[in-house]
C-alpha cells in the first residue's frame, strides 16, 4: 500500500512539473517571436542602435530563461536559438541587414516550432 500512494504521489509531481515546464516554455518562445517583431520594426526603420540594443538583450533573455527549455526540449533546438541570436547581434551590428533579417526568421521559425513541438496531438505522439 506505501509503495502505491508513493508511486500516485511521484506520478502527481511528476504531472505538475511537466505542467509548468510546458507553460515556461510556451512563454519563453511567444515572447522570443514578440521580441524578433520588434527587432524587425527597428530594422525595417533603420534604428540601428536600438536594434542592436534589442538584439543583445534577446540573446541575454534566451540565456536566462532557457534553463527550464534546455531541460525539458532537445538542446540542439536551445543552442539554435542562442546562436542565432548571437548571429542576430552581430550582423546588425555590422549593419548587415539581409543576413540580420536572415536570422530574425531562423529565430521566429525555430521558436514556433519548438513551442509546435511540444503541443499533445497524434502527430508528436507517433
Amino acid at each position: 500500500m506505501k509503495n502505491t500512494i508513493l508511486s500516485i504521489g511521484l506520478f502527481i509531481i511528476l504531472f505538475i512539473c511537466l505542467f509548468f515546464a510546458d507553460k515556461s516554455l510556451v512563454s519563453t518562445c511567444n515572447e522570443i517571436y514578440v521580441k524578433c517583431e520588434e527587432i524587425e520594426i527597428s530594422l525595417n526603420t533603420k534604428d540601428n542602435d536600438k536594434a542592436y540594443t534589442q538584439s543583445v538583450a534577446l540573446l541575454r533573455f534566451i540565456e536566462k530563461e532557457g534553463c527550464i527549455a534546455s531541460i525539458y526540449v532537445n538542446h540542439v533546438d536551445y543552442d539554435c536559438l542562442i546562436n542565432e541570436s548571437l548571429r542576430l547581434s552581430i550582423y546588425i551590428k555590422e549593419k548587415d541587414y539581409s543576413e540580420a533579417l536572415s536570422s530574425l526568421h531562423v529565430l521566429r521559425y525555430g521558436s514556433r516550432n519548438m513551442k509546435d513541438i511540444q503541443k499533445t496531438n497524434l502527430k508528436n505522439l507517433l
